[in-house]
């Protein structure tokens, strides 16, 4: 990926990562989360590579990670251009053949169909997946979806974690774009400050005063020390 020093090579990089997610081939994107991987989902990639090495089919190959229906793992989505993302439950390396030779037809393999997405909001960006298939029902849809709103895990199961591209196409990075590129130190400092935010080790010193103090402090070295130890499981 290229250094980002200017907009222009910021939505260079966005439309890179968009091309991925929303290509004009068909794209595979097996859920390679925990729960996936402990119910086959490492062989249910494995196969998805081998059965279109032998196609010689044009398809896009990702893993993402859990989309939060563990229950039905391993989940694979799957899509044709243009048209909705449908997200398949329960699906086995035995099945990775046929998914291939319907996605060759334009079709889809409708047993294992677990819901769609036509739309997605990504809060800092949204991805339009395409309409149709009137007879599946939307993700919103599903009884264990009902009624949920993600927002922190709202990436999840869409987008590969380790692909900077693809989080940067659907709104990744625009604020630290900004502070870095953008914005001066001082106006950092002082939005920072107005927001209010505070530390959270119980003595509440605001986050404006800290930055201030060390960008005020004469000094050839100086040092960002993070607390990763608050007692948190993976902290």
């Amino acid at each position: 990926m290229p250094r980002i020093l200017d907009i222009g090579v910021f939505n260079a990089v966005r439309e890179a990562g968009l091309a991925k997610l929303v290509p004009s081939v068909p794209r595979i994107a097996v859920g390679m989360g925990t729960c996936g991987r402990g119910n086959g989902a490492e062989g249910v990639f494995h196969a998805f590579a081998q059965a279109i090495d032998r196609s010689g089919m044009d398809v896009v190959l990702a893993n993402v990670g859990c989309f939060g229906a563990c229950f039905q793992e391993p989940l694979v989505n799957v899509r044709l251009p243009g048209s909705p993302l449908l997200i398949l439950q329960r699906v086995q390396a035995n099945d990775a053949s046929r998914i291939l030779h319907d996605l060759s037809a334009g079709k889809i393999t409708p047993d294992l169909v677990f819901c769609k997405i036509e739309e997605w909001e990504h809060i800092t960006g949204s991805v339009k997946y395409g309409h149709g298939y009137p007879d599946l029902p939307l993700w919103s849809d599903v009884p264990f979806f009902k009624g949920q709103k993600k927002i922190v895990l709202r990436n999840c199961g869409l987008i590969n974690p380790d692909d900077i591209e693809e989080y940067v196409a659907i709104g990744g990075y625009q604020a630290l774009y900004k502070v870095l590129i953008e914005e001066k130190p001082e106006s950092v400092i002082e939005q920072v400050k107005a927001a209010k935010l505070r530390g959270r080790g119980g003595a509440g010193y605001l986050t404006g005063n800290k930055w201030e103090f060390l960008a005020k402090t004469k000094s050839d070295q100086k040092y960002i020390i993070c607390n990763a130890d608050e007692g948190d499981p993976g902290a």
